[in-house]
């Protein structure tokens, strides 16, 4: 792994990464790809928001977006739901899924005005 930028933002509260992993497409997952950049952060994982991972045309080299929060209950308020929800199994996210729709049918419409 090889951190090609690092940017502070201490408005938002987080450092935002581009990473580079050599030789990984392929065989690199979203949730290895965010442990090994929380291990070289010396942050939890709960912190780390994987942003985009993407390969590059021709080669077999992953490039990723990462955002490293403070806090994990900053990254929780901050970061976008989606993402948290692609790192999720499909077991997990069907019941994720199924909870919402559940909540939606118990919880009468809002009138509108």
């Amino acid at each position: 792994m090889q951190i090609l930028s690092r940017k502070d933002s201490k408005l938002l509260g987080r450092t935002e990464l581009e990473v580079l992993f050599p030789e990984k497409a392929g065989s690199l997952s979203r949730k290895e790809a965010l442990k090994e950049v929380a291990e070289a952060m010396k942050a939890s994982e709960g912190q780390v928001a994987l942003v985009r991972l993407s390969s590059e045309s021709g080669t077999r080299s992953l490039t990723g977006r990462f955002h490293v929060y403070g806090s994990e209950n900053g990254r929780k308020r901050l970061s976008h739901e989606h993402l948290s929800v692609r790192l999720l199994t499909k077991e997990e996210k069907e019941a994720l899924k199924a909870a919402k729709k559940k909540a939606e049918t118990a919880a009468p419409p809002a009138a509108k005005k």
